[in-house]
């Protein structure tokens, strides 16, 4: 009864009501075990979902990854390491997600302490707050960070060709080719070793005359036969059927490209570069309630916040700056 009376907004006065330590210390307890309880219940169900959570997070990264033609693959480094980001995105996540139940088990305590003017304040700011910091994050998963990525991962892809400034007789004008002893051309059913080629057989006629034969389509054809080979224009990537599953031979790049940097992007990385930059825009979309609750208690007069404009904007400029933990400039004017 103590506590409903505590807790009820309708309330009038919180010295009206007088609690032991004992009673606060108890009060504190149950409501802490109802938010670690939620907590591992979010990390639970995340981690059940870890491929579909870890998917969206990675989902920009790879649409770029697909734009550009490469793999759309992330690394890790380590044996425990692959579990590992699956055990803290689930823990992360599951935080953010029920961190709305575990706010209202804290605000249950506090608000009992507080006055009715001062818990209006609170009621009347914080469901705004908590819908801001969410639509902030999805903005960057969202709009943000596909630019973001396809700004970082085009900034440098190739490098000027020096190899001149070399010693010519240092190395080969021709590349290596592994030694081969024969050239087999296909396994003939019945037969468990290769039969050698022919000599009009495409195994052993000019390269060119092989891949001029490669059929281009705009996208992977239904069904296709055994061992059939095939350029998907939309990819740039040359594929195979083997064994009822599609595989990438290569990717297609200009000849005349030179020196290439190629993006080798780890995934824990990413992880941590997409949920820091999530933070950062939740806690960037706290302006709006910020200004209005400085506004409405009367510590910032919309007159004088107007007049101070200028230097706001350069004081959000450099907490832009400090706050995104990357260095493009998309992400911080974004922000």
């Amino acid at each position: 009864m103590a506590m409903w009376r505590r807790t009820n907004p309708n309330y009038p006065n919180p010295d009206d009501v007088r609690m032991t330590l004992g009673e606060h210390l108890e009060e504190l307890r149950s409501r802490l075990i109802r938010a670690i309880i939620a907590l591992v219940v979010g990390a639970v169900v995340c981690f059940i979902y870890r491929n579909h959570v870890i998917g969206f997070l990675c989902a920009p990264i790879f649409a770029v990854l697909k734009e550009q033609g490469y793999p759309q693959e992330l690394a890790f480094f380590g044996p425990a390491e692959g579990f590992m980001i699956n055990l803290k995105v689930a823990i992360i996540v599951g935080f953010i997600l029920t961190a709305p139940f575990s706010i209202s088990q804290i605000w249950g305590f506090i608000a009992a302490g507080l006055y009715p003017q001062e818990r209006k304040w609170v009621r009347r700011f914080a469901p705004a707050s908590i819908i801001l910091f969410f639509l902030g994050a999805a903005f960057l998963l969202l709009v943000v960070s596909p630019l973001a990525y396809k700004f970082l991962l085009t900034f440098q892809t190739n490098v000027s060709d020096s190899t001149w400034l070399l010693p010519k007789g240092l190395f080969s004008s021709s590349p290596r080719l592994l030694p081969a002893t024969a050239v087999f051309e296909e396994w003939p059913t019945g037969s468990s070793e290769p039969q050698p080629a022919t000599s009009t057989s495409p195994a052993t006629q000019p390269i060119s005359s092989v891949f001029s034969a490669i059929p281009a389509f705009d996208k992977d054809p239904k069904d296709p036969p055994e061992g059939y080979l095939w350029t998907n224009r939309t990819e740039r990537q040359i594929r195979i059927q083997f064994g009822g599953e599609i595989y990438t031979v290569g990717r297609l790049l200009p000849s005349g490209e030179g020196p290439r940097i190629r993006p080798d992007i780890r995934i824990s990385e990413n992880i941590v570069f997409v949920l820091q930059l999530s933070a950062a825009f939740g806690i960037a979309f706290q302006i709006p309630v910020v200004v209005a609750f400085l506004a409405a208690v009367g510590i910032a007069p919309v007159a004088q916040m107007a007049r101070l404009r200028r230097y706001v904007w350069f004081g959000m400029s450099i907490a832009s700056a400090i706050i995104t933990p990357t260095t493009d400039v998309v992400s911080m004017l974004f922000l």
